[in-house]
């Protein structure tokens, strides 16, 4: 669990410069935001609404949150109504703000090494390897998972150890559709409170 929030983390520091290569929008976002955060641990760890505001604020622009969430929602997406979609890409937002809003608390200073960035044929989707040193024990590695979107470097998934957060919340809400019904998972996840 230390891990998976320490990836929430990360994947939520990135902050999109136009024209930059996606490693440089990977550290230079990183360097900032997580500055930031051990300026104010004790604001983040004692407001959890400050933490929801700050990742919503700073940092969810960032993310391709049409393309993560049709992506999490799986096979069901192409039955979902307009209307469904819609409702599940709200609900999806406010779960990743309060994920990583939740991450934040966990983040203390490691450090943090970048790989080059690598791309594909086209150029339009990259992946960008980082590294976290962590004290005493084994380093963990993870890949940003980026596509450029509009002209900017937008984050559609996380990996760490062979898992992707992606497919982490497409499992979850397979398993929650097929108990509930699509309505009522998307109910539920619009009901998270922040």
């Amino acid at each position: 669990m230390r891990v998976f929030l320490t990836v929430l983390t990360l994947l939520f520091s990135l902050n999109s410069f136009a024209g930059e290569a996606p490693d440089v929008v990977v550290k230079t976002a990183a360097d900032k935001l997580l500055g930031q955060i051990l300026a104010n641990k004790s604001k983040v760890e004692s407001d959890s609404q400050y933490v929801a505001t700050l990742v919503e604020s700073n940092l969810i622009g960032i993310v391709d949150q049409e393309r993560m969430a049709k992506l999490a929602l799986g096979k069901y997406w192409k039955d979902a109504s307009d209307a469904q979609k819609a409702a599940f890409i709200t609900g999806f937002k406010r779960l990743l703000i309060k994920t990583y809003a939740g991450a934040f608390k966990a983040y203390n200073g490691q450090q943090i090494t970048y790989s080059a960035t690598r791309y594909n044929e086209t150029k339009d989707k990259a992946i960008v390897e980082t590294q976290i040193q962590q004290p005493g024990g084994q380093n963990i590695e993870l890949q940003y998972r980026m596509s450029l979107t509009n002209g900017e470097w937008k984050v559609f998934d996380a990996v760490v150890a062979g898992l992707g957060l992606v497919q982490t919340y497409r499992t979850q809400f397979a398993e929650q559709i097929q108990r509930d019904g699509l309505d009522a998972t998307i109910k539920a996840l619009n009901a998270t409170p922040l």
